[in-house]
This record gives C-alpha cells, structure tokens and sequence, in this order.
C-alpha cells in the first residue's frame, strides 16, 4: 500500500514539474480567488464589528442591558447573581446648564470603573474622581468651556439640583481626567466622585417626584448576546424583583440592528457567490484544458493498471500542490488588500474604524478557496479516470463525441471560416471562456448603471433647501429649544452679506404656544389614527408613550401645545410647493398680509376622513390674533428636524407676523445659497465662526450632505466595481489560457496545413481571426445581456427611492477597444512563439 502510494506521489510530482505554463495560471487563478475571498470576509466581518461598535457609541454603553432607576438594595441582589458577568452602577446628579455647553446635554455623575468603561467614557489621560472637589470630561465638552485639556486645570459647572426652579448652583473642580469626546453619544458625561453625589443628593436613595437628582443607573453584561431579554427576566425572577425592576436592552443587540448589520453585508456574500463562480469557470478551464492535453498520458496509465481512483488521485494531487502555493499567497495579498479597503469603505469622524482579524477571516477564505479548486477539479478527474487507452490514442483538442462533417466548397475553405470551425472544435472551453468574459462586463454594466442612476437632486430635497443651513446650538438640544438662544448671532449674517455671494436666504423661527384644539381637528385626529395605525405606530417607535399622551389630549379637544414656525423665502418656498403641499392653496400674496396660517400634517396622503390637523378654511387664534388655515403642508425635514417627541400640531406664519407676535425670540434656523465660486470661502468663514464664536451652531451643506451619502453607499460601490474588475480579469486569464492552450496543442496540425501551402501570414491572420471571435461574440452576449439586465432589472430598482432610471452601457463602450487589443495581440504573441520552431521540429514533436 505505501508502495501504491509512493508510487502515486512520484506520478504526481512528476505531471506537476511538467506542466509549467499550466501551474502558472492555475496559481494566478487560485490567488485571485482566494484574495477575492479573503478581502470579501475582511470587509464582511470588519463592518460588522464597526458597525456593532457604532450602534454601541450611538446608545451610550457597552452592556447588554440596563435600567435607569433601581435602589442600592437592588442593585446588591442582582449583581449576586451567577449569570452576571460584569456590571456598573451610576448616580446622577443633574444636567449642566453652563451657556458654552447650550445645545450639548452634559450630565453629572457618579460612575464606577466598569460602569465609565462601558460608557466609552473611561479617562485615557488621569483617572476618574475619588475626592468631592475632582472632576474628569470629555475633550469636546473642555473645548466648548474654553479650557485646555490638561490635568489640574480648574473647572466651574451651573447645574439644577431642583428642576421646579430655575434657581441654579455652580460648584468648582479639579480636572483629574479626560478623554477624546463623541459627538454621536446623546450626552457627555461629567464624571464626579462618590461623596459628592452622596453629598449632593442629601442621603436619599432615590429621587423625588419628578426629579433626577439622586437617580441610580445599573447596566448589566453577561457571558453573551444571545437572549438578554430571557437571562434578564430569569435574574429579576430569580431575585424576586420582577415587575419591580424594569431593564431595556442595549439596541445595538438588538435583533432589528443585527438585520441592519447583515444587509449591509449582503454585498460581500453576492460578491463570494461571484467569485466563487469566476473562480470554478476559470480553475476548471485549466484542468480541463490540461487533461485534454494529457490525455494519452493517462490512457497509458491505464493500460500499465491504474484505476480510475488512482488517476482521479493524481488529478487532485496537482490541485492540492496548486493550492499549497496559491492559496496562502493569496491569503496575504486578500487581507493587506482588505486592510487599505476597510478606512475606505466604513467612513466615520465618530471613532477610527478598526480592521477585524478574526480567525474566521482565515479559515473561510481557505476553506472556500479550497472547495472551488476541489469542485473545478471533479469533472476533469472523472474525465481523465473513465478514458479507455483506444480512446486515449484517438483523442484531439475537439470536444469528445463531436462529428466533423465533410464541407464542399468551389472557392475552398476560406481563413474567416476555418477561424471559426477552430472556434467550435472543443465547445465546453469555448462556452466557459465566453461565460468568463461576458459575466464580468455584465456584472460592470449593472453597477455603473444602478449608480448612474442616483439622482442626487432628488436626495436632497427632503435633506436641504439651500447651500448651506445654521441651526441654532439648542435646535437639538434633549432639554428642548431655547427661542432666546442666539447663537445665530446679527454680527454673523453681516458677515455673509458683505461677502457679495449670497443670491437667496429663509429664516425660521418657532415658539411653542399653547391652543385648544378645535372640535374639526379633534374629529380628524380620531378618523386618521386608526387603532391599527397607532398599533404600528407603537411597534417602532420608542416614544409612543410620550407621544400617545399628548394625542390624547389632542382628540378630546383639551389644549395641546403647539409648535408656531415663522418662515419665509428658501425655506418658505420649499414647504409650500410640489408634493409638499397636501391640501388647499398656497398664495405668497395673500399669505404675505399676515391674515393666514399654514398647518403641518403627516407626511402621507389624504385619506378619505381627512388630514389628522386643522381644516382649510378654519380659524385659529394665536396670541390674540385671528389666523385663516390657508393649506396643508407635509412636514418638510430641514423646518420640522429637532422637534419634540411629544404629538403636535404644526403651524407656520410668515416670519415678519411672527417677529411681531414674538419680539424676544431669536433665529432658530437660517438658510442661504451662495455663488458657486464662493462655496470654499463661505464654508470656511463658518467653520471658523462655530470654532471661535459658537462652538454649539451646527452647520449643514448640501456638499457635506453629498459627501455623507457617498459614505454610506461607497461599500457597495466599490466592491460591486472590484468584484466587476477581478471577475473580469479572470475571463481574461481564461482567454489567454485558453488560446495560449489551443494554439500549443494544434502546432503540428498548423505545421502540417503550412507544408502544403498556407503562410505564415495566413496562419497569423487565422489565430487572429480566432482571437477576435471570441471578443465579438463575448461582446455581442455582453452587450444583449447587459441591455436586458439594465433595461429591466436596473429599471426595477431605481424605480422608487432616490433615483431616475438612466439607461447606459457605458463600461462596454469603454471596454470594447481593450477587448478587441486583447483578442488580437495575444494570438500573435502566441504565433510569434511558434515561429521560434521550424515546421520540421513540430512535425517531429510528440504531442
């Protein structure tokens, strides 16, 4: 038996050494398959480590679950209990109020080690507070204050202890720790010591009715994410606090965000499909090629005793040896080539995305390499084991079983048409080197096309109205806005209007005002908000309570408050046109005279009982004055972003009426356009006013807002375009192996046809011929597929969304001079080595 094996080795090594020219591709081939593969999982597993950290930064904490009121004897029995891995404990103070810090909610508190860490706000430079007058925060917060991060540096903070007064206290502290801040965070955190947050909440275990001050957080993480609903109900059963104790689980666990998570990888599994199919087409094609070529070998093989087995053994031997060599190469290069993609692919200013080295990574991409090489190799080895030694013998580069029929002519064979027979001679290598070549332009047309047709017009309409929009620093604040903030400060628009550039402006201010809701309204409410709707509405939506209650009020006609917008020009114009406008008419004119009202309603259509707010036509009073519903708008983002949770019913007056009713009430938000060539200089002049003036303005551009979307879809993008080239690359690999094959295996044939007469010109002009058949019927497939794939599936799913269908064959344009180069210059490099040999020596060569 080792003998037999031995034996088998040697064979093995022997074919192996012998086939130079055939090892070459088939390791280029394996490489790239298995580069694809290793960069695909990469991308796959760092985006969603990314992404899971992202969702993490974006709740505020690490553990799996938490609850935000608990008492301290609680808190002891739940962190007892054995399925608790690790935990942390939080009191809360209060919410700062400093005016530097307006937009940005700060809250101070008392956190233990575990409970900081998980809070991504653990001090990289100090450490957190251990006496009553230490204090450590976030670089973000320290830049708004005005102070340089630095230890020992003296900090001031104002801050409620009561929230039923507006009386406030400030205390300083000692800077004892910081770290890089997070914009994406709800809140910073100012971190306090334990005596101070004892201190300051006077001994009480909790809080009072309708206070915080004194409220204890206690976040839980187990040994891992799978049921943290059930673990946490067993624990509280366990304890004896159930429906005492109430936890919410961390969202970024959450199976909605995991869903999130796998379809933003959908492109890298599509793309391990593609691959994989490139992959087989190409690898089976020199295994197959090879065989053909050795077929007499492994006839004698037979006719020495081999057994099918042994023979399909030797074939994936050299498969095996191939992969030794291609497969970690292509290991290398795939997760190098991953490591440069992913700070390309996953693009954030909130934390420097991290390249994933999972041992997943490794093995997957190994494993799938493997298996493609394995798979490309079955039917070559079953080829090359059921082949009798007669057939051996009689066997030729055409495809087994094919007939060749005799052709009659008066003019004889002409190059085009013996071209062509050559063609056709072995269909199945002829069939995959088109299938290989016309998939990746194929593939190249959908993509280019599906993103050609982005419209970015359309995305913007329901994001920007202008150039560039200022809200105030409050505008987002968790505490509500504030009309007297003025941080869009008078001095600032005098800036931009003696810029020159400034071609067109809106202003909006709001006030919330409370009104009784009138019975038409009421009645509207009821008949729109079906129980199923409220039902839906309640599924997703976090706030439902908050915004149930307020509805409440609404429909039994009791007085709601309303939010009352003062607009005009960019941003005015915007909300009362197009699709924006629901119901009635709106005229500039007649709204001018301050006699009418605009209300807001839902961003849907009419349904047969109504819009769910005021009538067309009704009269509503607001601060004394008497105000006709002129029409109905949907709610337009850039006007209504930063609203309340709470239900509410919109209105907007124009915005000199406005100023009249509420002369202490400060810009909440301002829109303008510029002249194209002042968009950097602009730009930069308000960059440089938020840093220096008005840390918390925020500052929005349509160019930001384009800049973002490129972000987020730039994953697809580029792997759709990568996966399209290497594909593409792949057929070309297969092309030439396949002409390079066909040319070597026929050069006595050709030596025979030139001893009775046909030229070298001839010879160079047929292969050529041959050459340019595969690029014109790659092409022609290429390009009727490609219409069929863009006109139809294309179409389909730009139908909806931010896109307009746009039909276009671009990439086969362009790619249509290089494939013509390709099928001709490589079957006359192919002659040119062919020349390099008499037509004596290949009428003496064995084949």
């Amino acid at each position: 038996m080792k003998r037999k094996t031995s034996i088998l080795g040697t064979l093995t090594a022997r074919t192996f050494r012998r086939s130079k020219s055939r090892n070459l591709v088939a390791i280029l081939a394996i490489l790239l398959t298995t580069m694809m593969f290793t960069t695909l999982f990469t991308l796959s597993q760092s985006m969603g480590q990314n992404m899971t950290e992202m969702y993490l930064r974006q709740a505020g904490t690490t553990a799996h679950t938490s609850t935000k009121s608990i008492l301290d004897a609680e808190i002891e029995k739940i962190v007892s209990h054995p399925d608790v891995v690790s935990w942390g404990k939080s009191i809360l103070v209060g919410t700062v109020e400093n005016q530097a810090l307006a937009g940005r909610q700060v809250e101070i508190r008392f956190a233990s080690d575990s409970y900081a860490e998980s809070c991504f706000a653990s001090p990289t430079t100090g450490r957190l507070p251990q006496r009553a007058d230490e204090i450590a925060l976030d670089t973000q917060v320290l830049h708004r204050l005005g102070i340089s991060p630095a230890l020992g540096q003296t900090v001031t903070l104002s801050w409620r202890p009561d929230l039923s007064s507006s009386a406030s206290i400030s205390n300083t502290f000692t800077l004892c720790g910081f770290w890089e801040g997070n914009e994406s965070v709800y809140a910073s955190m100012a971190w306090v010591s334990e005596d101070f947050a004892l201190s300051a909440c006077g001994g009480a275990e909790g809080p009072a009715e309708g206070q915080i001050l004194g409220t204890r957080n206690l976040c839980l993480t187990f040994a891992d994410a799978d049921g943290i609903e059930e673990k946490t109900a067993q624990i509280l059963a366990d304890c004896g606090l159930t429906g005492k104790v109430k936890f919410t689980t961390n969202l970024a666990y959450s199976a909605e965000t995991q869903q999130m998570i796998f379809a933003e990888n959908i492109p890298m599994y599509v793309g391990m499909v593609l691959v994989f199919l490139a992959g087989y087409l190409i690898i089976f094609n020199v295994f197959q090629i090879s065989v053909a070529s050795e077929i007499a070998f492994y006839g004698q093989l037979k006719t020495l005793g081999a057994t099918k087995r042994q023979i399909r053994r030797i074939i994936f031997g050299q498969g095996n040896r191939l992969s030794l060599i291609g497969i970690p190469l292509g290991l290398v290069l795939g997760y190098l080539l991953g490591h440069q993609l992913v700070p390309i692919l996953i693009a954030t200013q909130d934390f420097t995305p991290t390249v994933s080295v999972h041992p997943l990574i490794f093995v997957g991409s190994a494993l799938f390499a493997y298996l493609t090489v394995i798979i490309s190799c079955l039917l070559p080895a079953r080829l090359a084991g059921k082949v009798s030694p007669v057939e051996a013998l009689r066997y030729t580069d055409a495809a087994p079983g094919s007939r060749k029929k005799e052709k009659k002519g008066r003019r004889g064979a002409s190059l085009a048409a013996m071209a062509w027979a050559n063609l056709w001679r072995n269909k199945k290598r002829t069939f995959l080197v088109l299938c290989s070549l016309t998939l990746g332009l194929v593939l190249m047309s959908f993509f280019y096309a599906k993103n050609a047709s982005f419209d970015v017009e359309k995305y913007l309409l329901d994001l920007s109205v202008a150039d560039f929009q200022l809200d105030d620093a409050t505008n987002q604040s968790a505490d509500g806005y504030d009309p007297n903030s003025q941080t869009i400060q008078q001095s600032l628009l005098d800036q931009l209007n003696r810029l020159g550039t400034v071609e067109a402006t809106g202003r909006l201010y709001a006030q919330e005002v409370s009104l009784p809701v009138s019975q038409k309204a009421a009645e509207n409410l009821s008949t729109y908000y079906t129980q199923d709707r409220l039902d839906e509405f309640a599924s997703y939506d976090p706030m439902f309570p908050t915004w149930k209650a307020s509805f409440d009020q609404a429909v039994a006609g009791a007085t709601l408050t309303h939010t009352v917008y003062g607009a005009d020009g960019l941003i005015l114009e915007a909300a009362a046109s197009g699709d924006y406008l629901l119901d009635g008419t709106y005229d500039p004119e007649a709204f001018a005279t301050g006699n009418y009202v605009l209300a807001i309603g839902p961003a849907a259509e009419a349904q047969s009982g109504g819009l769910p707010t005021y009538a067309v036509g009704e009269e509503i009073q607001i601060e004394g004055r008497t105000f006709t519903v002129m029409a109905i708008l949907s709610p337009l983002q850039p006007m209504v972003a930063g609203t309340t949770p709470a239900f509410d019913l919109p209105l907007v007056l124009q915005a000199d009426v406005f100023t009249q009713l509420f002369p202490q009430n400060h810009l909440r938000k301002f829109y303008f356009n510029v002249a194209d060539e002042s968009l950097d200089a602009v730009s930069a002049l308000l960059t440089d006013y938020q840093q220096t003036q008005a840390i918390g303005m925020n500052i929005t551009s349509r160019q930001t807002m384009i800049d973002q979307y490129e972000a987020q879809t730039r994953s697809s993008s580029v792997m759709g375009y990568a996966i399209s080239v290497v594909i593409a690359l792949v057929g070309v690999l297969n092309f030439v192996n396949s002409m390079v094959t066909a040319i070597v295996s026929r050069k006595r044939e050709f030596a025979m046809i030139q001893s009775v007469g046909m030229t070298k010109r001839q010879l160079r002009t047929m292969l050529t011929l041959e050459g340019l058949s595969y690029a014109g019927i790659t092409l022609l497939l290429s390009y009727l597929l490609s219409a069929v794939v863009v006109g139809v599936l294309v179409r389909a799913m730009t139908a909806d969304g931010f896109y307009t269908f746009q039909f276009t064959l671009f990439p086969l344009l362009l790619c249509t001079p290089i494939l013509l180069v390709f099928a001709w210059l490589i079957p006359v490099l192919c002659f040119r080595n062919l020349e390099k040999q008499s037509i004596v020596e290949r009428l003496r060569a064995i084949d």
